[in-house]
């Protein structure tokens, strides 16, 4: 009796450390995990995703408590929403890909995002709902001689009954100054926003941050609350480029977007002062 009190005094502990790790190891509760943390990245208390959801979708107040809690009831329904309410990958919250945000694909195809911006603008504040961030690893000017990775994030601003939420998505995946295929994108991507009116916000992240965020990995709200202020304006550099060097532009128009060259040119006239002559 002594030898088998004393081998469960022993096993005990372990078989519980062993069950434990193997229920944190369960797909169900790693997929009950990440949306736990999608919404309070997104400074969504538990307490208040049951006000967000769908009356047919909601759950008592201890089911949303915890993973644990949260796997036994969760359904591909929920799963489906959760995903189109924060604009993630569902392969992120099926925990097979580590990039947590969608990415609207616009590298040397600058028209899809000016087409999904036109189809997501709401009608009476075009571009007001959106907020663009330019997130770099110091607070030197961007130049010829910058190196590193950047990236471009776009939040979507909308209402819900409560409060005001956001969507992130990705407009750069890997974009570095060194090459040179990136800058015109990012000078694209500015022309576009300056076109659709949207506010501009520049932030400074330490290289080792920017280059998994740069790289789409982990929730893009995560990120952004480890930024800082940047001192310049997010599109300082877009018309300095632009008053020295408009060949870029003229990219830009063979890409067929020819209304946001116009515009461009006309703050251009308003806004840039003549380059001083002697």
């Amino acid at each position: 009796m002594d030898v088998v009190q004393t081998l469960n005094s022993l096993l005990g502990p372990v078989s519980k450390l062993f069950t434990w790790l193997q229920n944190r190891a369960n797909p169900v509760r790693q997929q009950a995990a990440r949306i736990l943390l999608a919404f309070e990245a997104h400074g969504i208390q538990r307490t208040q995703i049951n006000r967000l959801l769908p009356k047919h979708l909601q759950l008592l107040p201890f089911q949303l408590s915890d993973a644990d809690e949260l796997k036994k009831v969760l359904t591909q329904e929920h799963i489906n929403w959760v995903a189109n309410f924060l604009a993630l990958e569902r392969e992120w919250l099926d925990g097979t890909s580590d990039a947590a945000n969608q990415l609207i694909f616009s590298y040397k195809s600058p028209r899809k995002l000016d087409q999904w911006l036109t189809d997501h603008a709401l009608p009476a504040q075009k571009g007001l709902n959106f907020r663009l961030h330019l997130i770099t690893a110091n607070v030197q000017p961007i130049s010829a001689a910058s190196k590193g990775y950047f990236a471009v994030i776009l939040e979507e601003l909308f209402d819900t009954e409560d409060d005001y939420q956001s969507r992130y998505y990705h407009l750069t995946n890997g974009d570095h100054f060194e090459h040179p295929p990136c800058l015109l994108h990012l000078m694209q991507i500015l022309a576009i926003a300056n076109h659709h009116n949207l506010m501009l916000c520049r932030s400074v992240l330490p290289a080792a941050s920017l280059y998994p965020l740069s790289h789409r990995t982990g929730l893009i709200a995560k990120w952004l609350m480890k930024t800082k202020p940047h001192p310049l304006e997010a599109d300082q550099e877009f018309w300095e480029l632009y008053a020295n060097n408009a060949q870029w532009l003229e990219q830009l128009h063979r890409s067929g977007l020819p209304e946001v060259v116009t515009s461009i040119e006309r703050d251009r006239k308003c806004f840039v002062r003549p380059k001083q002559i002697g």
